[in-house]
């Protein structure tokens, strides 16, 4: 049962987080550049969000006149938001040590973009969904395009900048074409018109719908609004890579199993063909266009437009109306695509000795011999993703894939079986690389972060982990999303 309608409570994890943001930001002019206090403290902040937040797990309450809800939903999301931003400070303590000081506003944005993310988690209506996309959005780019001693990310940031703006002029215009249809802009408001609706959604109501696809399709990486990814992905330090490829994506499918849920909750709707057509274009073309690649950010940039397919294939299925393994399947892949994404990005960081060094395969060539437990690690990892067993990578899709069969998408869930098999081509050449390549360059020495490298084994122990005993967290997703309904 809700707690108190409209309780200040409910934004505690996010205000937590947002203070901790303040304090980075204030105590940097305090102190000399690149003082490790700075680091420190935002993942104390960080640390202190996931703390509040699992305290106040089995709560359900209200913020903003309705329009912030905290429920197991939310907090499944800000614990997620959280320990990517973690291992994202941690990553970014070791690449400060070959490629200068990050200033505190690094750590200040990073914290931002997290409050941001978890009020798109928390929003219950579209004006508080796009607040939370674009504090989320703003941070990203200015994250992306830090490395201002190279060219290619002042480049990446641009693209990504001119690219997100439009795609929000999308979200806007669709957010006033759906409330021109229902008469208003909260979740539970829309949700109630379509079922009073007896006629199903008119056509002002789904153009709107099209274009929040539109819209948030570009912050996921979807096909054909991909564009962005791979140039972004390469440009910015290798840190920030992993954090968007994980965290910005779990945050638009937050927003997307919300809003889509409630859209494809009602039948006779032509939006679950467009997302149907979406996650089969998002698999076939990431996979195929991974393959052509060398550099590695290129490459887990287009494998993350892959992934993407999948998680849309769970999407598709997961309305009330069709199966509630779809939403579960979503949530537990999210999670599991964070720690196998989040320790592919370590091993780079760790590889190149704290430093953008180690980007392509040939950088990796002869790995195994130098440093055989971050080829061990990295191995793992390429497995996850791949989706072979024991890993979490394989309970993801078969959820994933269990959830469209189940909703009567087999056609789709052959399509992501069949890709997934082209993916074992370009992961497992990156083990090929590792093994069975000699070395063409010679760098620092590896593994001298060794904070990073103790993050990199606790990655991979927990990628085992949780493929092998893979219960907990699948009861976690599952009760976060019926928490929904």
């Amino acid at each position: 049962m809700f707690g108190e309608l409209y309780s200040w409570s409910a934004v505690a994890p996010a205000v937590t987080v947002l203070a901790a943001a303040a304090i980075v930001l204030v105590v940097d002019l305090f102190v000399r550049p690149g003082h490790r206090l700075i680091p420190w403290l935002a993942a104390a902040g960080l640390l202190a969000g996931i703390v509040v937040s699992a305290l106040m797990w089995g709560t359900r309450e209200k913020a903003f006149s309705g329009a912030w809800f905290l429920g197991e939903y939310s907090i499944f999301f800000y614990v997620l938001f959280c320990a990517a931003a973690i291992v994202t400070v941690i990553l970014s303590t070791a690449h400060e040590e070959r490629r200068g000081r990050f200033p505190g506003e690094y750590y200040s944005l990073l914290l931002l973009s997290v409050v941001g993310m978890m009020a798109m988690a928390s929003a219950e209506d579209l004006i508080t969904l796009i607040i939370g996309l674009e504090t989320m959005s703003l941070c990203a780019y200015v994250l992306v395009g830090l490395n201002r001693w190279e060219r290619r990310s002042g480049e990446g940031a641009i693209k990504y900048f001119l690219l997100g703006a439009f795609a929000s002029a999308f979200l806007i215009y669709g957010t006033a074409l759906i409330y021109g249809a229902t008469g208003t802009t909260g979740f539970d408001g829309i949700a109630a018109f379509m079922e009073d609706s007896t006629e199903g959604p008119g056509l002002l109501l789904l153009s709107g719908a099209l274009l929040l696809l539109v819209g948030l399709g570009f912050k996921v990486a979807a096909v054909p609004f991909h564009m962005w990814a791979p140039d972004a992905y390469q440009a910015a330090p290798t840190p920030i890579t992993g954090f968007m490829a994980t965290a910005v994506k779990a945050a638009g499918f937050a927003a997307v199993v919300k809003i889509f849920g409630l859209l494809l909750a009602t039948p006779a709707t032509s939006i679950q063909n467009v997302i149907w057509w979406i996650a089969l274009l998002s698999m076939v073309v990431g996979n195929f266009a991974a393959i052509a690649q060398m550099n590695l950010k290129r490459m887990l940039a287009y494998s993350s437009v892959a992934h993407v397919g999948y998680l849309l294939t769970a999407v598709v299925g997961s309305a009330p109306s069709s199966s509630p393994l779809g939403g579960t399947g979503v949530l537990y892949y999210l999670a599991a695509y964070a720690l196998m994404t989040l320790g592919a990005f370590s091993v780079l960081v760790v590889a190149g000795g704290g430093a953008d060094r180690r980007e392509t395969l040939t950088d990796l060539a002869g790995l195994a011999g130098k440093s055989p437990a971050l080829a061990l690690a990295m191995t793992i990892f390429m497995v996850s993703l791949s989706g072979i067993p024991p890993t979490v990578g394989f309970f993801g899709k078969f959820y994933a894939f269990g959830a469209a069969v189940q909703s009567g998408y087999i056609g789709l869930a052959v399509v992501g079986v069949l890709t997934s098999v082209v993916a074992v081509f370009y992961y497992f050449r990156v083990v090929v690389y590792m093994y069975m390549k000699p070395p063409e360059k010679t760098y620092l020495p590896y593994g001298r972060p060794r904070l990073a490298n103790l993050t990199v084994g606790i990655l991979a122990i927990a990628v085992l982990y949780a493929g092998i005993f893979p219960e907990t967290l699948l009861q976690l997703a599952r009760h976060a999303f019926l928490s929904l309904f």
